[in-house]
């Protein structure tokens, strides 16, 4: 995706809830969509990052981890294999 529109980077903050958990400055959103094929694969590679664990526990609070919910958002924006093999 060479050109990086307003409309493509809203709803990739939409889809990644940026607004409450946030972890991407607008720049690096912008710059893994300019560099993604698709605006799926640039949500499917955002969603990998934010699915680490991100459990956290502090004098007996326990904030629950988040990984699984960002790993089914990147099963559903995974970019199809389309592409052909190359023989020897």
């Amino acid at each position: 995706m060479a050109v990086v529109n307003d409309a493509d980077l809203v709803y990739m903050k939409n889809i990644l809830r940026e607004d409450v958990m946030h972890m991407f400055s607008d720049a690096q959103l912008a710059d893994m969509l300019q560099r993604a094929d698709s605006l799926d694969e640039a949500i499917y590679k955002a969603a990998i990052q934010k699915s680490e664990n991100t459990s956290l526990i502090v004098s007996g609070v326990t904030v629950a981890d988040s990984s699984a919910y960002f790993l089914r958002i990147a099963r559903t924006h995974r970019p199809n294999n389309t592409g052909t093999l190359k023989g020897e």
